[in-house]
This record gives structure tokens, sequence and C-alpha cells, in this order.
């Protein structure tokens, strides 16, 4: 069963609560989104082997 409590005591804590959300969702929104900016060179830089392929390397 929820509790409703509408003490102004808690509202600090509540403030604290949501501006803390507020900067998780920020910060994982910036991360994914330099992400989605530097996927296209990782892929060619690490995934995309100029030289010899990891077949190659393993068998021989």
């Amino acid at each position: 069963m929820t509790i409703v409590s509408n003490d102004p005591g808690w509202w600090p804590t509540i403030y604290i609560f949501r501006e803390d959300s507020y900067v998780t969702v920020a910060s994982f929104i910036v991360v994914f989104y330099d992400w989605a900016l530097t996927f296209g060179q990782e892929f060619e830089l690490i995934w995309v082997s100029t030289g010899v392929s990891n077949r190659e390397r393993t068998t021989g």
C-alpha cells in the first residue's frame, strides 16, 4: 500500500532524488550520443581489419 505524505519536511529529500534522476538520465543521453557519433570510426578502426584477418591469425 502506498503511503502519501504532504509533510514539507520531505520536500528537500524529494527534490534531491528528482534532480539526481535528471542528472542520471542526462548523463546516459550524453554517453549514448557520444557512442552513436563515434561508432562508425570504432567499427572501421577495430572491427574491420586492413591486414591479416582474425581467421588467418588463429589458423596459421
